[in-house]
């Protein structure tokens, strides 16, 4: 499961690859979607906005996002029914948590503890930063072995 983890592998590449050119569309067509269309303002310190967005917007903006559908296992090539596999679930990279990429946006449009940011835009910001992290869809089984 390594392989997962090393921006050399070809699993690494190849997932990242087609999730920018997944980004990039989703994006152009997106019409609208409530958690990047939100204009409320955020204000306090980097680390209050980021406990703030990650728990609840930042995650289900993830699944609504990143709404792939599969039929195979990004690791083992197996598909539902096989071995016991009942499903396939998002597995964000090991490299960075959801909230080292919420960091990372904030700070790109943080200005200081006083000044209001719009929460679509740290969102926007936060799903562009996955062009770093490869988000896998992988069977139960090695999406369990993936988090031990």
């Amino acid at each position: 499961m390594e392989e997962l983890n090393n921006p050399e592998s070809e699993v690494f590449r190849e997932t990242l690859n087609k999730q920018i050119e997944f980004m990039n569309n989703r994006f152009f067509k997106l019409r609208a979607n409530r958690y990047l269309d939100d204009k409320m303002g955020c204000m306090g310190t980097k680390v209050d906005i980021v406990k703030h967005l990650n728990q609840g917007p930042a995650q289900n903006l993830i699944q609504t996002f990143f709404n792939y559908k599969t039929n195979e296992c990004s690791f083992c090539m197996r598909k539902k029914g096989d071995k016991s596999i009942r499903q396939f679930e998002r597995a964000h990279c090991n490299n960075y948590s959801r909230s080292d990429i919420l960091t990372m946006a904030v700070d790109e449009i943080y200005i200081d503890d006083k000044t209001p940011i719009i929460v679509g835009d740290i969102l926007r910001k936060f799903i562009e930063k996955h062009d770093c992290c490869p988000i896998y869809m992988l069977c139960n089984l090695c999406h369990n072995n993936y988090d031990k």
